[in-house]
């Protein structure tokens, strides 16, 4: 039986995968969009840069750009109240929050603020989630630490689901078609080696073969570290599961999330198509 402890430290570590796997790619353009009039981003000024906010928000809240989402996820998870409402001190190293100036920018904040929050999440005792908070944490000081806890999870989160939903906006509003792309000469095996994959992750069957044929591998993992033979079983799609097999493709290999081969896949999801031609090889 896990403790709270670690109950707390793996959902914060499945919260954060999560949003990881969505900002990849982040470009400035999109990390600075703003698609309405009034959106709160983040500005430059004199002294750098600083986000767009005022003591008592306006009701309703603007819409907030992936500039001021991200910076303000890396200030709940590295502020000093991470440590100090659990009676714990910051470490030197740990810094302050900044306000990233560029998508490069934000994706490094981010990892180090997570990695600041989950030292401190990790260094919490029963005692430290068990008892009130005290006087440090003004109209919460009856609460417990494991309240905190939970509210600082909760904001990641939420404002994680926010992200992915902004990055669907974008991609949405900006379509490109890198199948197309690659199968005019536009994008090679060497730019995009993970393209053939990112196709079955889209369910695009009518592109595989074309892009095998243009050298684009097989085996080769999206984002999430899952290969097209995965997906082909996955969804059923036994015409392109037989062509990956006809092309070579590594049925062994095991996908990061579920550790399961690609007849592991098929008997999940419970396609007894793929399960009967996988298990007749």
């Amino acid at each position: 039986m896990t403790t709270l402890s670690q109950d707390l430290l793996d959902l914060s570590d499945f919260a954060w995968q999560r949003l990881r796997h969505r900002v990849e790619g982040l470009t400035d353009e999109e990390y600075l969009w703003e698609p309405f009039d009034g959106c709160w981003s983040i500005r430059k000024t004199e002294a750098g840069y600083v986000a767009d906010g005022t003591p008592i928000p306006p009701e309703p809240a603007p819409f907030t750009t992936l500039a001021w989402r991200i910076t303000h996820i890396v200030d709940i998870l590295q502020e000093d109240r991470t440590a100090t409402w659990f009676g714990h001190q910051p470490l030197a190293e740990d810094g302050q929050p900044p306000v990233p100036a560029s998508a490069a920018d934000a994706l490094a904040a981010l990892d180090h603020a997570y990695a600041v929050w989950r030292y401190r999440l990790a260094a919490l005792s029963p005692e430290d989630l068990g008892r009130a908070m005290g006087e440090v944490a003004g109209p919460y000081a009856e609460h417990a630490g494991s309240s905190f806890a939970l509210h600082i999870l909760d904001e990641l989160i939420h404002h994680g689901a926010e992200v992915g939903t902004v990055r669907d906006f974008y991609r949405g509003a900006h379509p490109e078609d890198p199948f197309a792309a690659a199968i005019a000469g536009e994008l090679t095996p060497a730019e995009r080696p993970a393209l053939l994959a990112e196709a079955a992750a889209a369910h695009r069957w009518d592109v595989i073969t074309q892009l095998a044929d243009l050298g684009f591998g097989v085996d080769e993992r999206t984002a999430n570290g899952f290969t097209a033979a995965h997906l082909a079983a996955g969804t059923g799609s036994l015409d392109t599961l037989r062509f990956l097999v006809g092309r070579g493709a590594d049925l062994s290999v095991t996908d990061p999330r579920f550790n399961a081969d690609v007849l592991g896949w098929a008997k999940w999801f419970k396609h007894a198509d793929a399960i009967a031609y996988l298990e007749s090889l």
